[in-house]
C-alpha cells in the first residue's frame, strides 16, 4: 500500500494544493502545520463536514411569554441565536435572520468569539456562515425545516 503524506508545512500547501484537494476529495484529513507559528490546520470534504453537523444535537426551544403574547424560539447550542414573533413560524422565521447577523458578527469578531465559544459551537456557527446566502439550508442547519 503506498503511503500518503497527511501532514504538510504551511509553505508547501500552495506548490501541493491539487495534491492535498485530492486527497480531501478521497475521505483522508490532512493536517496543515505552520513550523514558525505551531499553528494546525484541517482540511475536510463536504461529505464529511455534513455528516459531523448531522450529529450534532441542535435542540431549537420555542416558548411563549403570556405577558408580552409573542413566541420565542431560539437554539439551545447557540442561544445568541433567537427570534421572536406573533406565532412561533414567525418566530423561526426571525431566527434564521438572527442566525445571519449573528453568524456575520462572528465573522468580524472572531478573536472575541473565539475566546467565548467552544469548538462545537464555533463548527455549528461557521456551518450557517458557509450558507449565509441560503436560507434553506440555514433552517436545515437549525432543524427548522
Amino acid at each position: 500500500m503506498a503511503t500518503v503524506n497527511l501532514v504538510y508545512g504551511a509553505s508547501e500547501t500552495r506548490s501541493k494544493i491539487s495534491e492535498i484537494q485530492r486527497t480531501v476529495k478521497s475521505g483522508l484529513i490532512p493536517k496543515v502545520v505552520n513550523k514558525n507559528t505551531h499553528d494546525i490546520s484541517y482540511m475536510v470534504n463536504q461529505k464529511i463536514i455534513e455528516s459531523l453537523l448531522k450529529r450534532i444535537e441542535v435542540n431549537i426551544v420555542i416558548k411563549f411569554d403570556e405577558d408580552m403574547k409573542r413566541y420565542t424560539a431560539f437554539n439551545e447550542l447557540v442561544p445568541q441565536i433567537y427570534g421572536e414573533g406573533n406565532t412561533e413560524m414567525e418566530a423561526i422565521d426571525q431566527m434564521v435572520l438572527e442566525a445571519k447577523s449573528f453568524t456575520e458578527d462572528y465573522a468580524e469578531n472572531i478573536e472575541l468569539f473565539s475566546g467565548i465559544l467552544d469548538g462545537v459551537q464555533q463548527f455549528f456557527v461557521n456551518n450557517i456562515l458557509l450558507n449565509i446566502d441560503d436560507d434553506t439550508k440555514i433552517r436545515e442547519i437549525l432543524k427548522v425545516v
